[in-house]
């Protein structure tokens, strides 16, 4: 059997000292640093939501301001295919009038051409009829 004595008192009093002296001194502090541990690894992963966070709208704003200089560089150049379309069509047309005009030119020359030579043989065609004839004759008509 169990002797209750002073021996088992001092024992337990021994006990209660040394969990008062372990909880002050080891407990305690473990538990502190466990905590303050669990606090910067919190505020270490908000900062690490935050700082993720912005490098997603960073990225959506580089894209957004990429899709819109893509886009402006299209209109821009639907643009200057526009103007260059527009200037093609007007020297055509520049080059077309000027042609026309050249050709309306050429032909009121040659025309006159045609006309004086039409009236230099109608005034040499009498000789040449007289000529033919006195060949095929052969004598003076």
């Amino acid at each position: 059997m169990i002797d209750v004595d002073i021996s088992l008192f001092v024992e337990i009093i021994s006990v209660l000292i040394l969990m008062v002296l372990l909880n002050s001194m080891l407990f305690k502090p473990v538990r502190r640093m466990l905590e303050e541990r669990e606090a910067k690894m919190s505020a270490v992963e908000s900062d690490i939501e935050k700082y993720h966070r912005n490098a997603e709208q960073l990225v959506e704003n580089y894209n957004n301001k990429l899709a819109e200089a893509r886009a402006a560089g299209q209109q821009e150049r639907d643009r200057l295919a526009a103007e260059a379309r527009e200037e093609e069509r007007q020297l055509a047309e520049a080059s077309s009038k000027e042609a026309a005009a050249r050709k309306e030119e050429l032909l009121a020359g040659l025309s006159a051409q045609v006309e004086t030579a039409r009236k230099d043989l109608d005034a040499k065609a009498e000789s040449f009829a007289v000529e033919i004839a006195q060949k095929l004759l052969g004598r003076a008509v």
